[in-house]
Order: structure tokens, then sequence, then C-alpha cells
């Protein structure tokens, strides 16, 4: 009940801020209708204006709608790169405003205050969700499938995989003081190997070792299943078993790391420097 208290009041903390401090509405509201745009112009252009030539990702992908295929990519991708980026840069954001070593002499369970700070985070990010779907149906003509519920499972079962890796970055900070590197690495490498606009089964073998040891490659999978062709959760319980199986274990080495580099940050007594 102490620790649930100790990741209330983070949480609440956070939802203050969010309201107070609103420009992060802006982005919010643009970056959905922008990023997917040039992948959707480039699959124009190799599928032809009437889609004549898209014969062979048809055969590939099992979809006949590119432009949904890259969309759903396109929201898991973002959802999953903001949440990181907030995720990562929770503890450098508290050091700055110099409230980090007041949280870390009290008496709590310090793992509580990265999870209670990613409340706000997930808020946000469920947030932005709601409002791609609603700019993809009126800008791209979006047709979605499957209900709520579904939608909510698949986006949970992501967020494990999710707040592990964030762990890792915010840990980051207690030992080099800075994640942003650390950040722009992950959100490249899931760019590039998590298979947004293209199926994995197109990159070298190797490429897709890679993109089968990260989580998220089969939480976009299950989510263009669900919302695309309409497939049940049971339809689709592999690749939904497998993202949940990574994303605990990004959690556990999250964990570990975190552990391990608080002590060592404790042991150097150099949390306060910069």
């Amino acid at each position: 009940m102490k620790r649930l208290k100790v990741i209330m009041a983070m949480g609440k903390k956070g939802l203050i801020e969010l309201v107070r401090y609103r420009d992060w509405i802006i982005g919010l509201i643009i970056w959905p209708a922008v990023f997917p745009l040039v992948y959707i112009l480039n699959a124009r252009v190799l599928s032809g204006k009437d889609g004549s030539l898209a014969g062979n990702f048809v055969k590939i992908t099992g979809y006949s709608d590119f432009k949904g295929y890259i969309l759903i990519g396109s929201l898991v991708y973002m959802w999953v790169n903001m949440t990181l980026w907030s995720f990562g840069s929770f503890l450098r954001s508290e050091q700055k405003k110099g409230t980090l070593e007041s949280l870390w002499i009290c008496p709590i369970n310090k793992f509580d205050i990265m999870i209670g700070g990613s409340v706000v985070t997930v808020i946000r990010s469920f947030i932005y969700v709601f409002i791609s779907i609603l700019e993809y149906k009126v800008l791209y003509g979006l047709q979605l499938k499957g209900n709520l519920l579904q939608w909510i499972v698949i986006f949970v079962v992501i967020l494990i995989g999710v707040i592990g890796i964030g762990s890792i970055l915010a840990s980051l900070v207690l030992w080099v003081k800075e994640a942003n590197v650390a950040v722009h690495i992950v959100r490249g490498i899931v760019m590039v190997f998590a298979g947004i606009s293209f199926p994995i089964i197109v990159m070298p073998n190797f490429m897709q070792i890679i993109s089968k040891s990260l989580s998220f490659t089969f939480g976009i999978e299950a989510a263009r299943a669900v919302m695309l062709n309409g497939s049940s959760l049971i339809e689709t319980i592999e690749p939904l078993m497998v993202c949940l199986v990574l994303g605990v274990i990004y959690f556990i080495i999250g964990r570990l790391i975190f552990v391990i580099l608080e002590r060592k940050v404790r042991e150097e007594g150099s949390l306060s420097r910069f």
C-alpha cells in the first residue's frame, strides 16, 4: 500500500505539471498527421497512382491496403517513441528541476519514483493514440476494425516492453547524467527494424534476427492483424505472447540495471553531479 501511495503521489505531481504546461498539445496534433506522410507518398510512387503495381506488396504482407499498413505501423512507432522519450528523460528532468535529490533521500523504493513518473507518460501516450486514430480517419480515410477493448489489450502488452527499455534509459541518467543519445539510438533501431512501413521479411537474415528480438515488431504485427484485418485476440495470440514475453524480459533487465546503477551512484555519492 505504501508503494502504491508513492506511485500515485508521483503520478499526481506529473498530472499537475501536464495540465499546467500545455505546449505538448501542439506536437500531439501535428506529428500524427505529418509523420506517416513521407512513407505513404513513397508507397504511392512505388505502387502506381491507382495502386495497380502493389501486387508484390499484397503477396508479401497479406494486406491490400498499404496506406493502412503504414498508418498502423506509424501509430505504434510514434506512441513507443513518445513514451520512451518521456520515460527515459524523466529522472534527468527531475535533476534539472533540482528535485531529484529531495526525492532520493525519501525512505521509499526508488524504482517506484520512476513508475509513478510513467503514469503521466502513459496517459499522454493514450491521448496521442486517440488523436492519431481520429486524424487518420479524417485525413487518410483509414478504416479500422476490431473493438476498443482489443486495441487497449494490444497497447498494454506493448507497454510492458516500453517501460522495460524506458527503465534502462532512465537508469543511465543516474550514471552518465544524460539519456538523449541512448534514446535516439533506441528510437532509430525501432524505426529501422520493427517493420513500421515494410514487412521485416524483405530485410537480410541478420537484420531479421534483430527485428525478432524487439517486442515492438510483434506488437505492430498484432495491431495490424486486429485493426486492419479484424482478427480476434485469439487469432493473434502468437505475436501477442512473444511481445509479452520479450516485454517482461526487458522489464526485468531494466529493473536489475536500475538497482545496480542506483547502488553504484549511492556508493560514489555522485547523484548531485551534473
